[in-house]
């Protein structure tokens, strides 16, 4: 079976280089990776040892992008940092995949600029999974990448989320919903009550209606769309209710002895529940609407992280996603 090669910024995130060549590490015999390190070596080669050397090629690079890096034209012209390159291999086949957990307004910007858009979509959106209670996952996007959207955008990521769904996950017929503030036609601002109109007339989609925020996870909806900017608000807000919650219960589990017996009697449960609002085991979301596959991994990723990045990266080549998205977005008008 043919191996599928990701280029990887090594110095995207905040762990780095340590997280992101770790991540090989994770890589196990059937996995089907080849992996395109691409920063300083000198940076990272202490870090070669336990690796297999067949697992990845070393792509020299000097330059990075912090991650407190304001994106700027100046930024956009630069073809020498990681993340230009890691770009650029993906831009010129080298490579089937993209992934950086750098920057992201940084990332995004510059797969814009040097992947392009696919045609038919004015603005591109991160999509991100979510556990839900159905013991499956929902996609959300935009998780951050447009934050001044217009109502047409919200119909191309509905769109592009379906497909994503149906594709990707195997998910027919994906319920597609449009987050707002009460589940009226009626609820919410001009945005989202011309959105709301865009998706409910839309034949390309099952549209079901607008979702409040406390459905997201429920499994009501497959897939669910917002603006980038309440969507970036809704990702880390999650993320750091799951982080307080897994905190706060075993606290109060641990109080007493009755506690710890319990905490002892569903340890595998904890483990389990752990497992599955954990964002490593997500790895990241995929920059939707540009002309090839761009993954935006957590900047505080850990290695399994990132390898789950990379298994879900492969998963999407392997889909043929991308071929099936663009006909489905090509006709529509901007």
């Amino acid at each position: 079976m043919k191996n599928i090669s990701i280029a990887l910024d090594v110095m995207g995130g905040d762990k780095v280089p340590f997280s992101t060549v770790k991540s090989l590490e994770c890589i196990k015999k059937g996995d089907n990776l080849k992996i395109f390190l691409v920063g300083e070596k000198e940076k990272f080669n202490h870090l070669l040892s336990s690796l297999n050397p067949d697992l990845y090629s070393i792509v020299e690079c000097k330059k990075f992008i912090p991650m407190d890096k304001k994106v700027g034209l100046k930024l956009l012209k630069e073809t020498d940092t990681t993340m230009s390159v890691t770009l650029r291999l993906l831009k010129e086949k080298k490579v089937d995949v993209a992934l950086s957990g750098g920057n992201t307004a940084a990332f995004v910007a510059l797969a814009i600029s040097q992947i392009g858009l696919i045609k038919g979509v004015e603005r591109p959106a991160i999509a991100v999974l979510f556990p839900n209670a159905s013991k499956g996952n929902t996609i959300f996007l935009d998780a951050g990448s447009n934050i001044n959207a217009k109502p047409i955008h919200f119909l191309s990521s509905a769109i592009m989320g379906a497909t994503y769904a149906e594709i990707v996950f195997g998910i027919k017929k994906p319920k597609v919903s449009l987050l707002n503030i009460g589940e009226e036609e009626t609820k919410g601002d001009d945005l989202r009550k011309e959105a709301f109109q865009l998706l409910k007339n839309a034949k390309e989609i099952n549209f079901i209606g607008n979702i409040e925020g406390q459905d997201i996870f429920t499994g009501k909806s497959d897939v669910i769309v917002t603006d980038g900017f309440t969507g970036n608000v809704v990702l880390k807000t999650s993320e750091g209710i799951s982080r307080s919650f897994k905190t706060l219960l075993l606290r109060y589990l641990r109080e007493n002895i009755s506690g710890k017996i319990a905490t002892f009697l569903i340890k595998k449960n904890l483990s389990q529940f752990a497992k599955m609002v954990d964002y490593a085991e997500y790895g990241g979301g995929i920059l939707l609407g540009v002309d090839g596959i761009v993954l935006i991994s957590h900047g505080r990723s850990s290695p399994r992280a990132i390898f789950n990045a990379m298994k879900l990266g492969e998963k999407i080549v392997k889909s043929n996603f991308l071929d099936i998205m663009k006909e489905k977005v090509k006709d529509m008008e901007s």
